[in-house]
């Protein structure tokens, strides 16, 4: 078997099926591999995958205990295996599963049975695209050495030089789709990892950035930039990172924008209904008494012709908010009559928005 330049250390080997397996081994032999592991339960080389680093992952779509897309979703929410480089080796070529797929993270996606030569190419790209921020990464690591030791001018400028290339990761989000669209699907892949690495980066530099500005006093740069970094974190589903960004401002400015429901305004916005619906939804976990998220869920579901859910959501928002001025008007058009007043309206009006729930509303 021909060899290829790239040499990797452990490799890990998920399928329920000896027979794909024992191709895999065999074929990945042309990168002169240390160790190959093979599991055939999705939780046990999570287990191994934790305490042991693995060059690459060849993923099967059944598993003795999950299937491999639910897999991929769990280790990419794993911040320790997130950068773990997957691919997707599998006979299930169906559009929807490649699709599942992209979305959960994975870095390639090899249609079984293949052909050596595509077996490497899948292979390499995949290890490339995650190897491809490495500069980058020192840079951010470089910076940061600079803010532990109280250089905050000269950390600034290097983070900032860092994100002053941010349209790029939406250049390759743009390119990723249009991929889709013409079923280019290694393509897609790597573009849409591309999207994803870029936009880790620049969280981090918005997050040193932050850091430094904290060092020399200047709070409400410092308040700018974590913020920045909770909606970079928003813009790729990744809950837990943005709600510690997200609950980090609050402690400095009480009436900061929720960065999912930011996320939601400009989706909707660019008519992306669905991903500004499934925005609000996230938006809610962090704020879930704020009735604007509610009010901009009704709009959404309007919008896409659910007109059941559009009552159910504006209705969540009057009852938070009985005297919610752009929340009664949609109400009105959804049901054909006011919101019922009660002797508490009459009383107060429109409860004040606090700081805590000024939030963007998708007018």
């Amino acid at each position: 078997m021909e060899r290829t330049s790239t040499v990797f250390d452990t490799v890990v080997i998920l399928t329920n099926s000896e027979e794909h397996a024992k191709r895999d081994r065999y074929t990945m032999q042309a990168f002169r591999p240390r160790s190959v592991v093979h599991f055939s339960s999705g939780s046990e080389a999570i287990d191994y995958l934790s305490v042991n680093r693995a060059d690459m992952v060849l993923l099967d779509s059944s598993l003795d205990d999950m299937d491999g897309v639910r897999f991929l979703k769990l280790i990419r929410h794993n911040m320790q295996l997130k950068d773990t480089p997957v691919v997707m080796v599998t006979a299930d070529s169906t559009r929807n599963h490649v699709l599942d797929a992209i979305a959960a993270g994975c870095a390639g996606y090899i249609i079984r049975p293949y052909s050596s030569e595509t077996f490497k190419q899948h292979v390499l790209r995949a290890s490339q695209v995650e190897r491809m921020t490495e500069i980058e990464q020192q840079q951010v690591k470089d910076a940061r050495e600079m803010v532990d030791m109280g250089n905050f001018d000269d950390a600034i400028e290097a983070f900032e030089e860092i994100v002053s290339e941010q349209n790029l990761a939406r250049k390759y989000y743009d390119m990723g789709c249009k991929y889709l669209v013409k079923q280019k699907y290694g393509q897609a892949i790597i573009a849409f990892k591309k999207a994803v690495k870029i936009n880790d980066l620049f969280a981090e530099a918005y997050k040193g950035l932050a850091e430094a500005y904290k060092g020399k006093s200047e709070m409400e740069q410092y308040k700018t930039f974590m913020q920045k970094a909770a909606e970079v974190y928003a813009q790729f589903d990744r809950m837990e990172e943005t709600k510690e960004l997200f609950i980090e401002v609050l402690k400095y400015d009480a009436a900061a924008p929720n960065p999912f429901n930011t996320l939601g305004v400009r989706l909707r916005k660019s008519g992306d209904l669905a991903g500004a619906l499934h925005a609000y939804k996230q938006a809610i976990e962090l704020t879930p008494d704020d009735e604007n998220i509610y009010f901009n869920m009704s709009k959404a579901h309007y919008f896409m012709g659910n007109i059941a859910e559009a009552k159910v959501s504006v209705e969540d928002a009057m009852q938070r908010n009985p005297g919610f001025t752009e929340g009664r008007k949609l109400y009105r058009k959804l049901f054909g009559k006011d919101y019922p007043k009660n002797e508490t309206d009459e009383a107060t009006g429109a409860r004040p928005v606090s700081a805590y729930h000024a939030s963007i509303r998708d007018d």
